[in-house]
Order: structure tokens, then C-alpha cells, then sequence
């Protein structure tokens, strides 16, 4: 047997392990989910309690939107309008031709988070309302 092969089903067998250990965890937590759940909808039978709808974006990991948007300002040099940021952005990761509802998400999020560094005076902005362009400060 290859060793590789070895190890790999050794770490099968404990990530197994693992979740038969974390799995009396998980269905506690899952019960007293739906016991605070139950006792909300008790006081306010009204309140209609959002579905959990985390879902990860397939596009940017974890920390790495900023460091791309970071990225697209350092190679432009210049101030850039939200929507050129956004492309690149894209283009950087790998999507050439997004559809419209990636570039809408990727253009929202930006400007949120040019917004924050923005407050923390890491990027300037330029322009008014519609016309706004952004570029990194001089540091």
C-alpha cells in the first residue's frame, strides 16, 4: 500500500472519530435551538424568525476581498470609479465575463468596504455622489 494512501485513510478514520465525538454536541445545540425558538414564537407568534441563510462566497475566501480590492487600487496608481474597481476586482480572481448579479454583488460590497476604510482614512475619495472615485492614500 502507498504510504500516502496510508495516511490519508488514517486521517479518515480519526476525522470520523471526530465527528461521531462533536456529534451529541451538535444535536444539543440543535435542540436548544429550536427550544429558544419555540419559546419566541411563544411570547410573539407574529415574529417571523429568518431562516440561518450563511453561504459562503465562491469567489472571494475568507480576508481575501480586501486584499484584492487593496490590489486593484495599488496597480491603478489613479482614482478609480466603484464600478472599474469592481470588474478588476473580478478579473483578478478569474472571472472575465461575470453576469450581472456577481458585478452587482462584487460592486455593493466594495463600496461597503471602501466606506469603512474610508472612515479609517486608508483610502480617499474623490467626487460627489455618482461620481465618486477612490484611491489609496499617501502613506
Amino acid at each position: 500500500m502507498h504510504p500516502d494512501l496510508r495516511n490519508l485513510r488514517r486521517v479518515r478514520v480519526y476525522t470520523h472519530k471526530q465527528i461521531d465525538r462533536l456529534q451529541p454536541q451538535l444535536d444539543r445545540l440543535k435542540a436548544r435551538l429550536a427550544e429558544v425558538e419555540a419559546e419566541i414564537q411563544a411570547i410573539a407568534p407574529e415574529l417571523q424568525l429568518p431562516p440561518r441563510r450563511y453561504k459562503p462566497n465562491p469567489i472571494f475566501a475568507r480576508g481575501d476581498f480586501t486584499r484584492t480590492l487593496y490590489a486593484v487600487l495599488r496597480q491603478a496608481g489613479e482614482p478609480l470609479p466603484m464600478t472599474v474597481i469592481a470588474v478588476r476586482m473580478l478579473a483578478l480572481k478569474g472571472l472575465d465575463m461575470p453576469d450581472r448579479a456577481v458585478r452587482e454583488r462584487t460592486f455593493y460590497r466594495a463600496s461597503t468596504t471602501l466606506s469603512v476604510l474610508h472612515k479609517q482614512g486608508r483610502v480617499v475619495m474623490s467626487g460627489t455622489a455618482n461620481k465618486r472615485q477612490w484611491k489609496l492614500t499617501d502613506l
